[in-house]
């Protein structure tokens, strides 16, 4: 660390080092046009080649510069190509510049191909290396937040984990509806292993013209991920780190012990006069402590680091790219960490003239501290009038108060482990047999090999939380997929007018999922060298194993057309068969079609100056979704109760035991698409306009079961709805140059209306979003997926008077049994009783609006970017007030705007939250999920060329970053960002679309303030 502090210093110290060659100056003075039209060009910048002398033109296009006679003037315009000019002793210069094409040539990564942007008629959106790599992140999923209009991320906290990515809202309720990643042709729903460096570009394809090439894995959007490959040239090494901490912020204030005591007490008085009983207070000195959970199971500073190093060159024949990375994340909570070392490799190489070969390997081999299930629940619901351990060392019991872990001990007793290793990769092999034709094989691999590990060692804190059994817990994981692709691609133009590219291909694919799972008891703590379960008792001992096969194999093909660069077609048609399915139904048909006017490019736009790209799109597709639960098989009990007696012979019946359909069958997603894009300003400002429609059909959804038929299940999974959503997207950029100050600003917002406009005839909506048995969630027709359902409180009883005054219009009490304190609830019926037949939407998890800033700027050596994110019209339920036990300790917020007497609250209850007229589903638990958030501050330095050179290196950037350095919401949490992911089931039922937005146990959010270096050798 005195090393690379010192060499640091010395680079620091040589920023202010200027050697000036002593030549006879003179002034030029000359007038910059457009070369198109002869317009005059304001603001140009104009730099003395070499040096930091620079101009800008005026307003009538003139400039004037000192220099020597024999200099060169560089002439940089945002829009423009740039241009150098020898001066040769000239007093007088006038420049041309051209119209740069740059944002029209930029190729974009499709489905087995690539394309020019001009040339794509489907929504995609590219974003790359340079807009995510600054960011410190453990996935690079999550660098993707505020940067691309119609894509929501919502990041978990914990380290390691992997963020949940919605493309245009949610259409599933019980199958995964994560997007498809690609990543260099490997099909994954994981990229837990990849680095923010190590990616070239994401390419995110957002409606079904795009997406449909990948068929029935593609209902939930494509991010096509390409990483970054060796290219021509001398050889470069290359470091990048950084390290930095983590801080704990917007944290939840909960009443500290003397507040804990007195909310006890006017619970317990309200709860003794409900039942005409007498009550004692709980003698507040008998309990001196004051407890603040959360310091005791979190860090007040948690380290944060990546290291990677990398190798790569080439020549025209070959290039290379090697690299290896370290990354290494501590958790919030104590004792909670994630680590992982990478190692990648990646070549390509002309074989013959027309043979061309490559491959591909990332080897990640992680590890993770897990930490102890629901701590952030029990830490907020903890007694604070309890302190954390006794006078001998050992830790409190909580059931003074009820049955509460204590969270330090829990913390303190966890041992969860997972190790895993990762191979992803790919080799191909491309052949060019006769002009303009190219037909390519590859084969890709995704293989995991995990153990978690979890032991329990003898303890007892509380007759709730003990355990003497020293128990042993072992899962074994080893997932494999491969897939095999083999695509031919024609190019060909006929009269200079038509430009045709044809495809054609074929895809098989193999992911199968095995684990184990072991426990034994009496496993005796010697240390983790100790914890085998031969060591164990065999009594008691369990095991079991699950495999799971899922095949597919695939035809299709595109057609990409264009007529004078001007009208563009294209065409996608892809057949699947997979065996998820029944051997009747396993193969479908997905096609797409999309059409592009580039009105820019008509005779009657040529001698305008309004835009320099406009383009109409449209485009209609149908894709599919085979990541659904497994197969359902009804159910049947056989014996003697079900036996009867037929001509004197005893025949053995059988009962329904479990409903539902005997296959499920895939969702299939129609989307229609129509868009406006272009460039204007001299390509300053590019803008695109998105509308979308997209309808998923055959959605799974529970059905409730009718109980007179006499199965056991209450509800089974079917294809039983239509989802729709539907939105607009804008995305606005600007880019522009004042000097030697150049800026970017970028801009997207996206709309979002989820529906479910169908179910089956007959059924009934769905219940869900469970907190403690009470359901906060219903999904039917004519609203959004898990929209909060409950009672809605119009204010707070203040007196026995008012609530003998709450009557209908028949003059019914409405709440007869209720205490002052307590909720008013709407009689939404007017029966005048409160029932569940007065329930009313609350709003949707799902955000109706989300939106992102980024701004970029560089002057001179220095360059600094800034992201925003905000998001809006979502609510959150905020479970973790709810009183399940009764003396669940309360938020500070609660504490200040409770009701404790005649007119102290009109919108907060008593302290009896847990009375059951107080703790129903009701509109006091749902809070506005609004937010904003500053994500990134990125300020950077890059030493001029002339220290660079004095170090013998070739490049050379320090940089201080902050990440979520200001958040602004309403919300009584930690964030309003809130996903719940069990990760007990298998990957297609972790996320349950009717639970989202329920805080039960959010990980805590976190600044993080690093600093970094980027060297090139």
């Amino acid at each position: 660390m005195n090393r690379l502090f010192t060499f640091i210093m010395v680079c620091l110290c040589l920023v202010g080092f200027n050697h000036a060659n002593a030549q006879q100056l003179g002034v030029v003075k000359g007038t910059v046009t457009d070369a198109s039209n002869g317009e005059t060009l304001p603001g140009v910048s104009i730099l003395v080649k070499g040096t930091n002398s620079g101009t800008q033109s005026d307003a009538k296009g003139e400039f004037s510069i000192k220099t020597a006679g024999n200099a060169t003037l560089v002439f940089n315009y945002v829009g423009y190509l740039s241009k150098e000019v020898a001066i040769n002793n000239q007093t007088t210069l006038n420049v041309k510049l051209e119209v740069s094409s740059k944002e029209l040539e930029q190729v974009v990564v499709v489905g087995y191909g690539v394309q020019k942007k001009s040339d794509v008629t489907g929504a995609v959106t590219q974003v790359t290396a340079k807009d995510i790599s600054y960011q410190a992140s453990a996935n690079p999923a999550q660098s993707l937040q505020g940067k691309v209009a119609g894509v929501t991320v919502t990041n978990t906290g914990t380290p390691g984990s992997q963020p949940t990515v919605r493309i245009r809202g949610l259409g599933s309720v019980s199958s995964n509806s994560n997007p498809l990643y690609v990543v260099d042709g490997v099909l994954t729903r994981d990229i837990t292993f990849l680095n923010n460096n190590d990616i070239e570009t994401f390419n995110i394809l957002k409606d079904a013209s795009a997406s449909a090439i990948y068929g029935v894995q593609a209902a939930n959007g494509v991010i096509i991920i390409t990483t970054k490959r060796g290219k021509s040239g001398k050889p470069l090494i290359t470091y990048s780190g950084y390290m930095g901490f983590q801080k704990p912020t917007n944290m939840v204030d909960m009443t500290n012990g003397s507040q804990y005591i007195e909310l006890l007490n006017e619970k317990g008085q309200i709860m003794a006069d409900r039942a005409g009983q007498s009550y004692s207070p709980i003698n507040g000195g008998a309990y001196p402590a004051s407890t603040d959970w959360y310091d005791q199971i979190l860090r007040s500073s948690a380290m944060i680091q990546n290291h990677e190093l990398n190798f790569s060159g080439g020549n025209e024949k070959t290039q290379y790219a090697v690299g290896a990375s370290y990354f290494k994340q501590e958790g919030l909570a104590k004792e909670n960490d994630y680590a992982r070392v990478n190692l990648k490799t990646a070549v390509d190489t002309w074989a013959t003239d027309f043979l061309k070969v490559g491959a591909n390997i990332n080897l990640s081999s992680a590890t993770s501290n897990n930490a102890p299930d629901n701590i952030f629940k029990d830490a907020y619901v903890a007694p604070s009038a309890i302190g954390v351990t006794n006078p001998d060392g050992s830790f409190t019991s909580m059931m003074d108060f009820g049955s509460f872990p204590n969270p330090a001990a829990k913390l303190y007793y966890n041992n969860n482990k997972t190790n895993a290793l990762r191979l992803v990769g790919g080799a191909y092999l491309e052949v060019h047999p006769i002009k303009n034709l190219s037909v390519k094989s590859a084969l890709y691999v995704d293989g995991t090999q995990s153990t978690n590990r979890k032991y329990t060692p003898w303890y007892q804190v509380s007759s709730v939380q003990t355990d003497t059994t020293l128990t042993l817990a072992k899962k074994i994981e080893d997932p494999f997929s491969y897939t095999w692709d083999n695509t031919a691609t024609y190019k060909f133009e006929i009269n200079e007018k038509h430009s045709l590219t044809a495809m054609l291909g074929t895809s098989m694919l193999q992911d199968r999922y095995h684990s184990m799972t072991a426990t034994r008891q009496g496993v005796k703590d010697y240390g983790d060298g100790s914890w085998y379960l031969g060591n164990g008792s065999d009594k008691g001992q369990s095991n079991g194993e699950s495999v799971d096969l899922y095949r597919s194999f695939s035809l299709f093909g595109r057609l990409n057309y264009s007529y004078l660069q001007r009208y563009l077609f294209t065409a996608t048609l892809r057949r699947d068969e997979a065996s998820i399915f029944p051997k009747d139904n396993r193969a479908d048909f997905f096609p797409s079609v999309g059409l592009g006017w580039v009105i820019s490019q008509e005779s009657f736009m040529a001698n305008q100056n309004a835009f320099q790209n406009l383009k109409l799109r449209a485009s209609w597709g149908k894709m599919g979704n085979s990541r659904i639960p497994l197969t359902v098989v009804p159910g049947l009990s056989t014996g003697g109760n079900y036996s009867g007696v037929f001509g004197g012979n005893i025949i053995t019946g059988a009962n329904i035991t479990q409903v539902g359909p005997r296959n499920l069958l895939w969702e299939t997603t129609d989307e229609f698409d129509v868009a406006i894009e272009g460039a204007t300003l001299r390509n300053r400002l590019t803008f695109e306009i998105d509308y979308y429609n997209k309808k998923t059909k055959n959605a799974i959804f529970p059905v409730t079961t009718v109980t007179t038929i006499g199965a056991s299940n209450t509800s089974y999974l079917d294809n039983n709805a239509d989802v729709v959503n539907k939105g607009l997207e804008l995305s606005l950029g600007w880019k522009d140059r004042i000097g030697e100050f150049s800026y970017s600003i970028g801009g997207n917002i996206a709309t979002n209306k989820n529906e479910v406009t169908r179910l089956k005839e007959g059924t009934l909506g769905i219940y869900g979003g469970s907190v403690n048995y009470i359901n906060t969630t219903y999904t039917t027709v004519g609203r959004s997926i898990g929209e909060f359902y409950g009672r809605k409180v119009v204010g707070v009883f203040q007196n026995q008077l008012e609530i003998d005054n709450y009557k209908n219009k028949e003059g019914i009490v409405i709440q007869p049994q209720a205490r002052p304190g307590d909720f008013i609830y709407q009689d939404t019926n007017g029966d005048g009783k409160i029932n569940d037949y007065d329930r009313v939407f609350l709003g949707t998890a799902i955000p109706t609006y989300s939106f992102g800033i980024n701004l970029g700027g560089s002057y001179k050596n220095f360059d600094l970017t800034v992201d925003m994110y905000g998001q809006g019209g979502n609510k959150v339920y905020n479970a973790k007030r709810f009183r399940q036990l009764g003396n669940e300790n309360y938020d500070l917020d609660f504490y200040n705007n409770r009701w404790h007497g005649e007119g102290t609250s009109s919108t907060y209850p008593s302290a009896d939250v847990v009375s059951e007229t107080n703790k129903l589903a009701s509109s006091f638990y749902v809070e506005s999920g609004d937010m904003f958030k500053v994500r990134n501050i990125q300020l950077g330095y890059t030493f001029p060329q002339k220290v660079t050179n004095k170090l013998k290196i070739n490049g050379l950037r320090v940089y201080a970053n902050v990440a979520n350095p200001f958040n602004f919401f309403n919300y009584n949490g930690f964030t309003p960002e809130v996903t719940n992911i069990d990760l007990t089931k298998s990957y297609n039922e972790q996320i349950n679309a009717t639970s989202q937005g329920i805080d039960l146990n959010v990980y805590p959010m976190s600044t993080v303030y690093n600093f970094g270096i980027n060297l090139t050798l």
